[in-house]
């Protein structure tokens, strides 16, 4: 079956049919699926069967991938993949006060070299809830008022591990704090692949804008989470069993939503920075 791309009828998103995971993706194929992410920000391919090498080979045609720095969570059959599991009474599950990632975010923004995209499968699910949001912050920055795209040109923000996830990051161990110090961004981030504009800021981890004092950067980081995550940016998606969503991480944000007590358990696979973070001139 040839791949097919079919876009979603909203801010972000577009489904992709013919992946098999019982099957090698040609280059001609994966072509189609890079450009359908660079063009969407978000991909989704439903029925694919659970096939972890295949799944790892997927997402390494995107470029290397990256442990997560909690190691307890890697999965067994490669530490490239982890694993996020909630209420399934296994040593995998997690025991934070919400579940992961339900708080916005771009995945590795805490890292010098962030992530450029990500990747989750469904291997478990509830019967209702556990939906995942995401935010287009190209078109997050391309609504700002012209005079706030002026303020926060040539701004960087600090981000920080666990700055404000409101119980659902584990803590990290002192030798994983230690291997992942501060890191500063800028707040409007260049593409490498579109050259277009991001607002490049998420609640989860960015700490504060550097350039101007605490209580300005508050209130102007206020102002911009207010306004990147809008209705009409934001797409709502619901999982189903074997389902493999794909974020452009430089282009969105994203969140799990907390509304369930059923078991739920994802994969997850980080793809590392492969072209240097673009700052806009």
């Amino acid at each position: 079956m040839a791949i097919k791309v079919e876009p979603l009828d909203g801010p972000l998103g577009a489904v992709v049919y013919g992946l098999d995971s019982s099957k090698p993706l040609s280059e001609e194929d994966f072509r189609t699926v890079e450009q359908a992410m660079c063009d969407h920000v978000a991909i989704v391919a439903p029925d694919l069967e659970e096939n972890v090498p295949w799944l790892r080979d997927f997402g390494t045609r995107f470029g290397p991938l990256v442990p997560h720095v909690l190691d307890q969570y890697h999965h067994p059959d490669g530490f490239e993949v982890s694993i996020i599991a909630r209420n399934t009474g296994t040593a995998e599950s997690r025991d934070t006060a919400k579940p992961a990632g339900a708080f916005w975010h771009s995945d590795l923004s805490y890292e010098k070299d962030p992530s450029d995209a990500i990747f989750l499968y469904s291997t478990q699910i509830p019967s209702r809830g556990g939906d995942t949001l995401a935010a287009n912050m190209y078109m997050a920055y391309e609504g700002l008022p012209e005079k706030t795209k002026q303020r926060i040109e040539g701004l960087t923000a600090t981000h920080r591990w666990g700055w404000n996830t409101g119980g659902a990051a584990p803590k990290l161990t002192k030798t994983q704090q230690d291997t992942h110090p501060d890191v500063v961004h800028p707040v409007v981030r260049i593409h490498p692949k579109t050259a277009r504009k991001i607002l490049y800021v998420n609640p989860g981890y960015t700490m504060c804008i550097n350039d101007v004092d605490r209580h300005e950067s508050d209130d102007l980081l206020e102002e911009l989470y207010g306004h990147a995550l809008k209705p009409e940016y934001q797409y709502r998606h619901k999982w189903e069993l074997n389902m493999l969503l794909g974020l452009d991480n430089r282009a969105s944000i994203h969140a799990a939503v907390a509304d369930y007590d059923e078991p739920r358990r994802m994969l997850r696979m980080i793809v590392g920075n492969t072209e240097r973070l673009g700052k806009a001139a």
